[in-house]
């Protein structure tokens, strides 16, 4: 079965509906830019393809969220609704680096690009994650801890996380693809993770805020762009200057922003850096800073060992000498995820929550919102 956007709906606009009508067919580019190999391994990972370039995921906290056995640290942090997750990528296997730890197969990724091929339109990526989501879920219908409400509310996405695998700006369209998600009448917040080496994408959403994700987090692994060439490995000759060009660009956007940090042991996370990593992050002048080590899962595995993860004490000590040189404050923190949430110093006293949180969810605080 597919879902299908309601073609009368106008993208432009809440209130629209979505239509469902029944359909087994497969469509006939379906994975034509993805060998059997590629789809062989993304199917183990339980990974599902979308159209010709996407892929959707229900990750291990949207299942454990449904089991009401405990949340991600982004509901916990900015109150997004894990159960209704959509972990999505428009661009599966295309990146534009290739990251020491990246946990995907990097190896295969297409780093040219989307460009010069034909692309799925936003709508026909919607409908078809929408759909390929709802087959993942099938399962859970039948369990025991899952109640038939919960499971209902979860089949239509409230939260759509654009990074899941691959460089989600390689998509054309992806300013379009985020205008659409926010006008369906389930979304409540959207959140991009991005390696900001297309600038000009920053620079399209500069111009027209309905392009604006409600959240827009950029990776930012290396203090200097000597280290940046050894760990994030872009395959552009002038990646390190596009990064500091976007997040220029960034700074001055009217959403939320996160610099993510991944820190690996004895490979980013020295000290001495503390000075680089709070010129660089004061530039862009996020809202949030994720600090988050490096695990030893996936294809990472292959490069890097166990020894490179760090402890969660090892993180926050990090973030405690990170604050006393930046001025981030230390705000939240989740443990199993071995992540510490800082805030810029003019937010140390207001909620992190977004929005519809404190209204739909009760959470108080004064919040950052826009």
């Amino acid at each position: 079965m597919g879902i299908v956007l309601d073609p009368e709906r106008a993208t432009g606009h809440k209130g629209g509906r979505i239509a469902v009508k029944c359909s087994n067919e497969r469509g006939a580019d379906e994975t034509k830019y993805l060998s059997p190999a590629q789809v062989s391994k993304l199917g183990r990972a339980k990974y599902a393809i979308v159209g010709s370039h996407s892929a959707v995921q229900i990750c291990t906290w949207n299942k454990k969220a449904l089991r009401k056995e405990g949340v991600c640290y982004k509901q916990k942090f900015y109150g997004i609704e894990c159960s209704g997750c959509a972990q999505m990528s428009p661009s599966v296997l295309w990146c534009n680096e290739n990251c020491v730890f990246c946990w995907r197969p990097m190896e295969w990724m297409r780093s040219r690009g989307l460009g010069g091929i034909e692309t799925d339109s936003p709508r026909k990526i919607i409908e078809g994650t929408i759909g390929q989501r709802k087959k993942l879920l099938t399962g859970f219908g039948g369990l025991e801890k899952v109640s038939r409400k919960r499971f209902e509310n979860a089949q239509m996405p409230t939260h759509w996380a654009i990074s899941l695998s691959g460089e989600p700006t390689l998509y054309p369209q992806i300013c379009e693809l985020i205008s659409q998600l926010k006008s369906l009448p389930a979304t409540k917040s959207v959140f991009l993770v991005t390696n900001a080496q297309k600038t000009e994408v920053f620079e399209k959403m500069a111009r027209d805020k309905k392009f604006l994700p409600t959240q827009l987090y950029v990776s930012l692994d290396a203090p200097n762009e000597e280290m940046f060439k050894k760990i994030n490995r872009s395959v552009l000759k002038d990646g390190w200057q596009r990064l500091l060009g976007s997040m220029e660009v960034i700074s001055g956007l009217k959403t939320r922003k996160v610099v993510r940090i991944t820190l690996m042991h004895e490979i980013n996370d020295d000290m001495k850096f503390l000075a680089e990593w709070s010129g660089l992050i004061w530039a862009m002048k996020p809202e949030f800073l994720e600090v988050k080590s490096y695990m030893h899962i996936g294809d990472s595995r292959s490069r890097l060992s166990r020894d490179n993860m760090l402890l969660f004490e090892e993180i926050e000590k990090w973030c405690n000498e990170f604050g006393k040189v930046s001025g981030y404050v230390c705000k939240d923190y989740s443990r199993p995820s071995r992540i510490v949430l800082m805030v810029r110093p003019d937010l140390r006293d207001r909620s992190t929550k977004i929005e519809f949180a404190r209204k739909e969810m009760g959470i108080g605080g004064e919040g950052i919102d826009f």
